[in-house]
This record gives structure tokens, C-alpha cells and sequence, in this order.
């Protein structure tokens, strides 16, 4: 995901992305992670913790990531993922699901499938390089 994506131009820190796992690893009551494997390889991952609004304290689930590998894009793994992070999220008492796009692949494309799954395009992320 980082060498396709707009964080490519970013320092890839494994030792900081190996600790992330662990504490999707080691937190599932409020980490959600799954991996999906092809042949032995990870073609797709997903990632979302749940918290509270900032507003109040009602539970809501924000995503970290969702990545397919391009050669597996457009069939269901995304999808697949999504639905088990929404029965994760409904199992935890969230309100709320939120996906982001920030990567910059794909951008309208992963929107259209998330509208298909029932989620409101309720906003953006913009980015401006400061350095």
C-alpha cells in the first residue's frame, strides 16, 4: 500500500508498521484487522479501531485502511472485508462506520463501492504538503 499510494513519498518505517500489527494483534475488542490470502500471498487488508464521537460518548468505528493489491481489485475481497468490519462494529454497539479514501488510488471508484455498500459520502480529505 505505501509504495502505490500518495504516501510513497513518505519514509517507510517497518519497525513503527510492525508495532501497528501488533496492537491490532493484541487489541481486538477495539482494533479490528483482517488479511485476505491468495495463494500464500496478502492480496488485501483492512484495518479500524473503535472509538467515541469527540462529541459525545457514543461508539463509533474509523477505518486506518482497506488495501487490494491492483491485480485483485473489482472482485468481492473488498467488499468481503467491509461486511465483516460492519458486523465487528453492529457486535460493539457503534453507531456509526466511517471509511476513508486518503491514499489517492482509486479515489472515485472506491467511493462508488462504498455508496453500493450502503455508505453516504459525507465528506473529504484534502492534503497540502507542508515540507
Amino acid at each position: 500500500m505505501h509504495q502505490e499510494s500518495g504516501y510513497a513519498r513518505l519514509p517507510y518505517d517497518s519497525v513503527k508498521v510492525r508495532a501497528l500489527i501488533r496492537a491490532y494483534i493484541e487489541d481486538q475488542d477495539s482494533r479490528f484487522s483482517s488479511v485476505a490470502v491468495d495463494r500464500g500471498e496478502v492480496i488485501a487488508m483492512i484495518a479500524a479501531y473503535l472509538t467515541d464521537y469527540i462529541f459525545c460518548d457514543e461508539p463509533v468505528v474509523n477505518d486506518d485502511l482497506l488495501f487490494v493489491k491492483a491485480s485483485h481489485r473489482g472482485g468481492t475481497v473488498a467488499i468481503r472485508m467491509v461486511r465483516g468490519l460492519e458486523r465487528w462494529a453492529s457486535a460493539r454497539g457503534a453507531r456509526e462506520v466511517f471509511l476513508g479514501v486518503s491514499t489517492g488510488i482509486a479515489v472515485e471508484r472506491t467511493g462508488r463501492l462504498y455508496q453500493r455498500l450502503g455508505f453516504r459520502h459525507v465528506g473529504g480529505v484534502y492534503s497540502k504538503q507542508l515540507r
